[in-house]
């Protein structure tokens, strides 16, 4: 059994291209566990989520919800801020997990009991997306030096490819025979099993770290090296163009991306609503048939995402650079959705989606990552942050109000196509000049690299 762990983990290292000391396969397992248990949780609850709003609420407040998720991170990125300066950050993590734990079996509650929780769950999930994970790399980052994170983070990642295929398919086939409300609880335990394997996995880290003279430097001492700047990622944010454009193409991306879900749910309702028209249980039947399009649809994604992830992303960066590969999201954008707005149909939208979807994951993802390579330490911790957050869900809220002026004006699929379009020409505009301002920070750090400093953006 041993031996046969020993080869599953070296056939996982050559896939990843990492390189494992044997002192650390005990941690780097339980961190793997842990993002597959998360993600495998995330994904079922990404699924249901689907029939439970549209099924009773439509796919216009499906966008709306997208807009109240950004308004309560306004406030719930403070209150955590404010917490992370009270509690260990070991802990809080712990605490974070919990507290999703408990908002889960409430919806159940609530659902069993026959309320309509679709919008106020859509809500908390979008919030959950984007704490829960960050939340698990932020420790990830808290116990590795930066020399380790470079080294495991490809192999961790792997667990949470394994993790969204996992969930997509339970969800996928298990939506009809165990309903909504039995997959929330399935996606409460994964989630504490995730809090279990990190709790392990961290302490496996620390003991390694202690027995060892020559691990590197412990997550205090890192710490004590961040240059502290009072400025807070806002502000750096808004005083840097580099920022700004980074800034503007994250929205852009969230935009398109957004109101290209709103184009497929709303597709989806209507096939679902001519399928079920007739049936004895309709709303039951249009939610299964919605559940199984959804499984199946994400479950596609996932596929794509590991299989660019794996095979295509590092070849492209090699041979086309990062400035040139910045272009290949919006072009699958501006070729997928002038092919929607000539053939309106639910089969081809699906394929155009899963495209988009596994290329923003898997490369777009990675560019994102990479662009803040040349930039200060304060902007990496700071700014960043506030990219990640309020830029992403400040997107949803665009695309929520483009979504609101379409169907007051009826623009249809077609409509909201053509409008993707437009905003996919102005993203490769916004590239061009994100491009060109990369390339020259990218020399005047290469240029400063020997003063053992990174420039200010």
């Amino acid at each position: 059994m041993t031996l046969m762990r020993a080869h599953a983990a070296r056939a996982l290292e050559r896939l990843a291209g990492a390189e494992v000391d044997a002192g650390e396969w005990r941690a780097v397992a339980r961190f793997v566990t842990g993002l597959f248990l998360l993600l495998t949780a995330y994904y079922i609850l990404k699924v249901i989520r689907e029939p439970l709003i549209l099924a009773t609420e439509g796919a216009v407040s499906r966008s709306y919800a997208r807009a109240v998720q950004a308004a309560l991170l306004m406030a719930v990125v403070p209150l955590y801020s404010a917490l992370a300066n009270r509690i260990a950050p070991s802990a809080l993590v712990q605490y974070v997990f919990l507290f999703f734990v408990a908002c889960l079996l409430v919806f159940c509650g609530l659902g069993r009991a026959g309320m309509h929780i679709g919008f106020a769950f859509f809500v908390w999930l979008g919030i959950f997306s984007t704490m829960s994970i960050a939340q698990f790399w932020s420790l990830g980052n808290d116990l590795l030096s930066e020399a380790e994170g470079e080294r495991l983070f490809p192999l961790i990642a792997i667990g949470g490819t394994l993790g969204a295929f996992a969930g997509a398919q339970i969800a996928a086939q298990g939506i009809a025979a165990l309903g909504p409300y039995r997959l929330m609880l399935l996606a409460a335990l994964c989630i504490g099993g995730c809090m279990a394997c990190t709790a392990s996995g961290a302490r496996a880290w620390r003991a390694r770290r202690e027995g060892s003279a020559t691990g590197g430097l412990p997550a205090a001492a890192q710490r004590s090296r961040l240059v502290h700047d009072p400025r807070g990622g806002f502000t750096l944010l808004l005083r840097d163009r580099y920022l700004l454009l980074i800034s503007c193409a994250v929205l852009l991306v969230n935009v398109v991306n957004t109101t290209g879900d709103y184009m497929l749910a709303e597709l989806v309702s209507r096939e679902a609503a001519a399928v079920t028209a007739g049936m004895v249980d309709a709303e039951q039947a249009r939610r299964a048939y919605i559940g199984h399009f959804y499984g199946m649809f994400q479950t596609a994604i996932s596929v794509l995402t590991a299989l660019a992830q794996m095979l295509l992303v590092a070849r492209l960066l090699r041979w086309a650079g990062l400035e040139r590969a910045l272009f290949v999201l919006p072009a699958i954008v501006l070729l997928g959705y002038g092919a929607v707005a000539l053939l309106p149909l639910l089969g081809l939208l699906a394929a155009v989606k899963a495209t988009e979807n596994s290329t923003e994951y898997s490369l777009q993802n990675t560019l994102q990552q990479a662009l803040f390579l040349p930039t200060s330490r304060e902007t990496k911790y700071k700014a960043k942050a506030a990219i990640d957050t309020f830029v992403v869900r400040a997107g949803d809220v665009g695309s929520a109000a483009l979504v609101y002026l379409g169907t007051q004006f009826a623009l249809g699929v077609r409509g909201f196509a053509v409008a993707n379009l437009c905003i996919g020409a102005l993203w490769v505009l916004l590239v061009v000049r994100l491009a060109r301002r990369h390339r020259e920070l990218s020399a005047h750090h290469a240029g400063r690299a020997g003063e053992g400093t990174a420039p200010a953006c």
